[in-house]
């Protein structure tokens, strides 16, 4: 047998393995709006009430706000990001657009600043809230 079949057959059976692989919950919610999954994968809470412990959307903003007076611009747009995550869980459309957009703008260089800008749209965080409020009810059962 040639080396190359042998890579082949492994190749073939990987992608095999691919295609048997159950979606999650969240891919099934998101049905083929990659962005939006990608967007959710990174700000759905996966331990809400741990997250909560540290504070709630309201105190998360005031922090952010103090970091940003600070000049402190990482830890603003980690206290946005988090009161945009929970306002997300609250279904609040308006604090979702504000805080992710708030998010995006004070850190320019973050990795994820285009998943802000996408939940900074109001079409897109209706969307996003609508996913979200499916998948914490399902995740509640």
């Amino acid at each position: 047998m040639s080396s190359l079949g042998f890579f082949g057959r492994g190749k073939k059976e990987a992608e095999e393995k691919k295609v048997e692989r159950e979606k999650t919950l969240l891919e099934e919610l998101c049905k083929d709006d990659n962005e939006l999954y990608r967007a959710l994968s990174k700000t759905l809470l996966l331990n809400l009430e741990l997250t909560k412990k540290a504070g709630e959307m309201d105190a998360r903003v005031e922090r952010a706000q103090e970091y940003e007076e600070n000049k402190d611009y990482l830890r603003a747009r980690v206290e946005y990001q988090v009161a945009g995550e929970l306002a997300l869980y609250e279904g609040k459309k308006a604090e979702v657009q504000k805080l992710f957009k708030k998010a995006a703008e004070i850190d320019p260089a973050s990795p994820d600043r285009s998943i802000f800008e996408f939940l900074a749209k109001k079409e897109n965080a209706e969307k996003a809230i609508a996913v979200a409020r499916e998948y914490y009810a399902r995740k509640a059962k």
